[in-house]
């Protein structure tokens, strides 16, 4: 069976122009070098990137022609370099390719890491002071970090980024902002961070981690603004704070089933802006003091909208939660049970609604209520400060809730409440505009009780959407046609379906049904994963992928190599069965237990080896990860060599 994959490449020159988002500390510093006649250099190998950094200086150009490029190890060491990549996505690194920025002053841009494996390293290390890193997709590599900014780094942008599905899960979150003694003042920006599988809970596959829990006391000043976050369920944290003074701002957060963005250490988060849509939870804070979290929408939310912990080792106070708007969610938890509740607790200008069960639960009896309005289940009596009335909110075109005219929310707010506090060398939006940055009156008592002021003009909608985040050229539409064609029995199915591609695109393509055939040769610069599954980037190629028929055989050799005691487990991750690889000596019969991360029983079976391998069917747990144990079926006596594993459910 083969697969034809034709594309016709249409590249405007608009779309060529304009992709470098230049942060202005990096436009400062070029223009400095503007007496310095800037070189270009083409590279398409490793050596000769080396070759060219060699020859470069400060302002110089290194431009990776398009292709795919395997096994590479950049390390940037010229102060002012920009590496980049001749067309935005059609450069692709895979294999062990790895970044290391060890210079300031630094720009990357346009470039794939796709389908790669470094074990233990990180995809992108970065030193450097006042580095960009822009348009960059890291997808379905396996890596401890995606990107990870140094302790020393200061004003490291990050933007326009996709941030994708890693292979190996736990214990590593997926772009880690470190912390020094001196504030970091970094900014991630316009960034999307997608589908990474796990069970929630402490697994450590946050998409954003600021700081460790050893840097609470520090400063960090990161922003973390208009990032698009969906289906991030590898960690029961999207965002994990961990140091103080950071702003997350204008974000979307959105189908995230099992996580919430959280303050988990440190003091003084600025939280304003976001949207949480359809998630498990909205914000839960842990520890720290003096929290701001205002301005904010939280819709559809499935265990809690806000979650105020009770904790010891570092018990909460002055919490401040103002003009946000809570419709179609589990309750607010004040977490008054346990013997560190929360302390100072403000409540201000809020607008709860429709809720799913009840509006609150677990008041302290302390929490400080000015001017907010709910309408539903309160789950506890009425506070002064909570006027139990509708607030008269109304769907608009888009789906979300917002004032109507003759709200009783509209010129409703009450003031006494503190002022959002001022961190050094940050500028960000206080209570002077609201979620769509419309201008509030001065006076806090003409201003309108929740997110939004209303308006007959302005909608409410999310800052940041799948469309205005990650790189540019994921986006561009019309620049390939496809045409699939399949010689001999069989069909193949493509993924994303669809009419047009971008360049540099990621699409995927498997022959159903995919256990039938098997991967025999691709003809083009794609990438092969897994088989027979084959992923790729979307270039100006003629293509064939070739499959051709397992054979029907009685006892058929394991795809893997076995050695004497070793057993061995693949696919994995998988999302129907998996098959494990057994000594010759291995009993006819074997008893496989399969438990949760909780450790619960889930799957028992007893298997009789008709051949080398046993199958064992997974398609009806739910995604997550799972622990295997074979056992010796006559004597209950564990199998020799290693026979616990660890399986991913997909």
């Amino acid at each position: 069976m083969i697969l034809k994959l034709l594309m016709n490449q249409r590249i405007p020159s608009s779309y060529r122009q304009g992709f470098l988002r230049l942060t202005l500390s990096t436009f400062l510093f070029a223009i400095a070098l503007m007496g310095h006649t800037q070189t270009r250099f083409e590279v398409s190998s490793e050596s000769e990137f080396q070759e060219a950094q060699n020859q470069a200086n400060a302002g110089d150009s290194i431009v990776w022609n398009s292709g795919l490029h395997k096994n590479v190890f950049m390390e940037i060491d010229v102060e002012g370099l920009i590496v980049t990549a001749d067309v935005p996505g059609s450069v692709v690194f895979s294999g062990a390719s790895k970044v290391e920025i060890e210079a300031d002053g630094v720009v990357l841009s346009g470039f794939q890491f796709v389908g790669g494996d470094i074990a233990q390293d990180h995809v992108i290390s970065n030193r450097g002071s006042d580095v960009l890193i822009t348009e960059i997709n890291i997808q379905s590599y396996k890596s401890f970090k995606y990107l990870i900014v140094d302790e020393n780094s200061r004003r490291t942008t990050i933007s326009h980024c996709n941030f994708e599905d890693r292979i190996n899960l736990s214990d590593q979150n997926i772009l880690s902002i470190l912390v020094d003694d001196e504030p970091g003042y970094h900014k991630i920006q316009y960034c999307s961070f997608r589908n990474f599988r796990g069970s929630g809970g402490d697994m450590g596959i946050e998409p954003i981690r600021i700081g460790v829990s050893s840097q609470a006391h520090l400063d960090s000043r990161t922003i973390v603004e208009y990032c698009y976050f969906e289906s991030c369920d590898g960690d029961g944290e999207i965002i994990s704070n961990k140091a103080a003074q950071n702003v997350i701002r204008y974000n979307t957060f959105i189908n995230n089933t099992k996580a919430e963005l959280v303050l988990r250490h440190g003091d003084e988060a600025i939280v304003y802006g976001n949207f949480f849509l359809d998630n498990m939870g909205g914000i839960r804070v842990r520890e720290g003091q003096n929290h701001f979290i205002y301005n904010n929408y939280f819709s559809g939310l499935t265990s809690r909208a806000i979650y105020l912990q009770n904790e010891s080792s570092d018990p909460l106070d002055s919490i401040h939660i103002y003009f946000n708007t809570i419709v179609g969610s589990e309750p607010v938890r004040l977490n008054g049970s346990g013997s560190n509740p929360p302390e100072h607790v403000f409540l201000a200008n809020n607008i709860f609604a429709n809720p799913r069960n009840t509006i609150f639960n677990s008041p302290t009896g302390s929490e400080q209520w000015l001017g907010n309005i709910a309408f539903g289940n309160l789950g506890m009596d009425a506070p002064e400060g909570v006027s139990v009335v509708d607030p008269l909110l109304v769907q608009n075109n888009d789906g979300y809730y917002q004032l109507n005219a003759g709200s009783p929310a509209i010129d409703a707010a009450v003031a006494g409440f503190p002022d959002v506090l001022r961190i050094e060398g940050l500028e960000f939006d206080d209570l002077k505009l609201d979620l769509m940055k419309q201008a509030r009156p001065d006076g806090t008592e003409l201003k309108d009780v929740g997110t939004t002021e209303f308006s007959s003009t302005v909608d409410v909608q999310p800052h940041a959407t799948s469309l205005n985040t990650g790189p540019s050229y994921a986006k561009t539409e019309g620049e390939f046609s496809t045409s699939t064609s399949v010689v001999g029995e069989g069909a193949v199915t493509l993924s994303p379906e669809k009419d047009t591609y971008a360049f540099g695109e990621i699409v995927s393509f498997t022959p159903v049904p995919a256990e039938g055939y098997e991967f025999s040769k691709w003809g083009g610069d794609l990438i092969g994963i897994s088989n027979p599954k084959i992923i790729g980037m979307v270039e100006d190629l003629n293509a064939v992928a070739e499959f051709s028929e397992i054979p029907e055989v009685e006892d058929p050799e394991p795809p893997l190599r076995i050695g004497d005691d070793t057993i061995e487990v693949f696919p994995n991750p998988s999302s129907t069965s998996i098959r494990l690889s057994l000594p010759t000596e291995s009993p006819a019969q074997v008893d496989i237990l399969i438990h949760d991360i909780n450790g619960s029983l889930v799957i028992s079976q007893n298997l009789k080896r008709t051949h080398q391998y046993l199958e064992v069917n997974i398609a009806t747990l739910p995604s997550g990860t799972y622990y295997l144990t074979l056992q010796n079926a006559e004597d209950s006596l564990l199998l020799k060599g290693t026979s616990v594993f660890r399986i991913i459910k997909d």
